[in-house]
């Protein structure tokens, strides 16, 4: 009876997002202590940002199922997988890799390392354990996570410019290159039309900087 009374407030505890720790002298409990991880700074702001992006979100974790499920959803987590160990995460990856998913991972302990090189792209929090760093394609300085969904905004918008130079470099010479080989299309005209494509490119990629 002593035990289901004691379960009570270690089951609450669980589900504020805190782990329970039972101090025990000569067998018997004489005191619960709650442990709990708090979100990092910026968490829900940085994972609202990736939803908007079209991103799914799962957080797999070590801790029990209660503390998880508390933790995802104070920061909008969509899917949750507790007491997963290094295996399970590179599991879970794998497996969302076979249904045609890309998968970022987001990490920085050594458990997460198998994890973060399975990754299509693996994001190491700076800071964390050098394996995990080591094992990550982009280390994410001063351990902002806001920084995953700007860095996936950089890439698109930078994918975007690419396609767009190669339409603007191209189009000058495709239209171009017939009028020349025809005889039809003066030599400065050409020369003036090669320069505008690269000047073309040069400017648009700057529009990165904002």
């Amino acid at each position: 009876q002593r035990h289901c009374a004691e379960d009570v407030p270690a089951a609450q505890f669980a589900m504020q997002g805190k782990t329970p720790v039972f101090v025990a002298v000569d067998g018997e409990i004489n005191a619960i202590f709650a442990i709990a991880d708090r979100p990092r700074a910026g968490a829900k702001e940085a994972i609202a940002l990736l939803h908007r992006l079209g991103i799914k979100t799962l957080m797999a974790t070590g801790d029990v199922d209660a503390v998880a499920r508390y933790v995802a959803a104070e920061v909008g987590i969509d899917r949750v997988i507790a007491r997963a160990a290094p295996a399970d995460k590179l599991a879970v990856i794998r497996a969302l890799q076979a249904e045609g998913e890309k998968i970022g991972m987001i990490g920085d302990g050594i458990n997460d390392a198998p994890a973060l090189a399975a990754a299509d792209v693996g994001f190491a929090i700076g800071g964390g354990a050098d394996i995990a760093v080591e094992s990550a394609d982009i280390t994410l300085v001063g351990g902002d996570i806001a920084r995953v969904a700007s860095g996936i905004e950089l890439s698109r918008r930078t994918m975007a410019i690419i396609r767009q130079n190669l339409f603007w470099a191209l189009g000058y010479n495709v239209v171009a290159i017939p009028f020349a080989a025809a005889g039809r299309l003066n030599p400065m005209i050409a020369a003036a039309a090669m320069a505008m494509s690269s000047v073309s490119v040069v400017t648009n990629s700057l529009r990165l900087q904002r």
